[in-house]
């Protein structure tokens, strides 16, 4: 293969690399399209600046026209079925706190949440974790006998 079409090859897979690694990091953001705000030290929070009703689901809309723009947003997942949760935070100056909560933009009153922004269950993280660390004992072993071997 001559060696410019080699360079334009190299090239061409970097430029793919680097927007697959580009839609990898937006799709790993849980923040909501429909606010403008920066994120705060709490992980999966945002200070609300701006929220686009057009974006909203009717349910998000309701409560915003009777309650105004949340103080916070904040994501979580469900306990059971791991869908995500969002949480409009209202705070007020004698700091009391009032949570609105939103599954696929749905109101809801009551809900069992996990801070822990994983699809997977905790179950599943665990029988995941020990299957990499059996795999990668069954791969090193072998390598290390044959390397010893020499």
């Amino acid at each position: 293969m001559p060696r410019r079409e080699c360079c334009l090859l190299r090239r061409a897979l970097k430029g793919v690399i680097a927007v697959v690694i580009g839609f990898v990091a937006v799709g790993c953001s849980y923040k909501p399209s429909y606010i403008k705000g920066e994120s705060t030290d709490l992980p999966n929070r945002w200070k609300v600046e701006k929220i686009e009703p057009a974006r909203l689901s009717e349910d998000q809309r309701d409560i915003l026209e009777r309650r105004g723009a949340p103080t916070y947003v904040r994501f979580f997942r469900e306990v059971e079925s791991r869908k995500p949760v969002y949480a409009w935070i209202y705070t007020n100056d004698d700091e009391a706190v009032d949570l609105v909560w939103f599954i696929d933009g749905t109101h809801v009153e009551e809900i069992a949440v996990d801070r822990d922004p994983s699809a997977f269950t905790s179950t599943t993280r665990r029988r995941t974790r020990i299957a990499l660390l059996v795999g990668t004992g069954v791969a090193l072993v072998p390598a290390i006998v044959l390397f010893a071997n020499d």
